[in-house]
């Protein structure tokens, strides 16, 4: 068993409840406000514009050849997400503005900060592994949202969604080749970030 698929293997009851979150439950069943999904947008533009920062911070940090590269595609999806949600933004009629202009919510961008400090304090292959293990939530979660919110709301600019649906087998590989051996402190990161994963998608249906 390689290291990404034993450490999913943990996580796979935390993940379950990320896809079956109320926000996500709604949305498939197109019984989702929209308020809500602009809360989801305003949240996530406070938290793609500080992603990029963090993936950034991770590239700088970067010890090898293979890590670099890693983070300049990452950096690039990234940034390629933020151009995307600024156009769904236009389609919801939110202003592009200063992100703390907006109210956003503690418990949803807890996950952000948690990746501040992954891209200060880790070393950059466990920054690395923990968004490999993300990432396929996160993809399977917004793109069946997407797909929701065009099918079942008239949603148009899609692309953001779009985006983060794509496999991510090139970076999930090397990432395996660099870490070598799963250890108490990645299980520990790895659980933190789903855990925040989940607060993320609960917080949207708060009141």
């Amino acid at each position: 068993m390689g290291i990404l698929e034993e450490i999913r293997k943990e996580l796979h009851p935390l993940n379950v409840r990320i896809l079956n979150s109320p926000f996500l439950s709604k949305a498939r069943e197109g019984k989702l406000d929209l308020e809500l999904v602009r809360k989801f947008v305003i949240n996530q533009w406070y938290i793609v514009n500080h992603d990029l920062r963090s993936l950034s911070i991770g590239l700088a940090r970067s010890e090898k050849l293979e890590e670099l590269v890693l983070f300049k595609n990452l950096v690039d999806g990234d940034y390629e997400a933020l151009k995307e949600l600024v156009k769904l933004m236009g389609e919801l009629k939110l202003p592009v503005k200063d992100p703390l202009t907006y109210e956003v919510s503690p418990k949803a961008v807890e996950y952000t900060h948690f990746l501040s400090w992954l891209a200060n304090y880790a070393r950059p292959s466990e920054f690395l592994l923990i968004i490999s293990l993300n990432l396929p939530v996160w993809g399977e979660a917004v793109g069946g949202l997407g797909k929701s919110l065009k099918e079942k709301y008239g949603v148009k600019e899609t692309g953001f969604f779009e985006l983060f649906s794509s496999p991510n087998s090139d970076l999930e590989n090397e990432v395996e080749r660099l870490i070598g051996v799963v250890t108490e402190r990645l299980r520990n990161m790895a659980f933190m970030i789903q855990r925040y994963e989940l607060d993320f998608w609960e917080s949207l249906t708060e009141v």
